[in-house]
């Protein structure tokens, strides 16, 4: 009987190669375990970020409709004081976010989306179908123009 609970005592044991190899394998399964949390929040921060700027597109998108036709209702109606102060505030709205216009002076082949051309003579632009801006001077959303040629 004693020589079967020497056997079970040498059996519970391990020797200290096993023990170093469990250790071994135990730190690597946390330094594993820990860098794939680290790279789960950094994908996660950035799919916030994504859904974020995506909502923040998706709601300026019609702002910016808003924008570009009440500056074509000021064009027609200079003098229409309600269409103007409207149209400020919808400005400093976009200001604040970043957002600017696209110059529309001259024709840039970069910046421009030309949808007609007339003969006239000389190349300039003759009107502004849509307005044009960009945030962080990036274009977001390209002017459309009248183009003459």
């Amino acid at each position: 009987m004693e020589n079967n609970k020497e056997n079970k005592q040498t059996k519970s044991f391990f020797t200290l190669e096993e023990v170093e190899k469990i250790k071994s394998e135990s730190n690597d399964k946390y330094l594993r375990l820990a860098a794939e949390f680290e790279n789960f929040k950094k994908r996660s921060l950035r799919e916030k970020d994504e859904i974020r700027n995506t909502t923040k597109h998706l709601m300026l998108s019609s702002i910016l409709d808003l924008d570009s036709d009440l500056s074509i209702c000021v064009g027609q109606e200079p003098n229409n004081s309600g269409l103007i102060l409207m149209k400020n505030k919808i400005t400093k709205f976009l200001s604040q976010q970043g957002i600017e216009d696209i110059q529309t002076d001259t024709y840039d082949i970069d910046l421009h989306e030309v949808v007609s051309v007339l003969e006239i003579g000389e190349e300039k632009i003759i009107d502004v179908v849509s307005k044009g801006y960009k945030q962080n001077g990036n274009p977001i959303r390209y002017p459309k123009i009248i183009l003459g040629k």
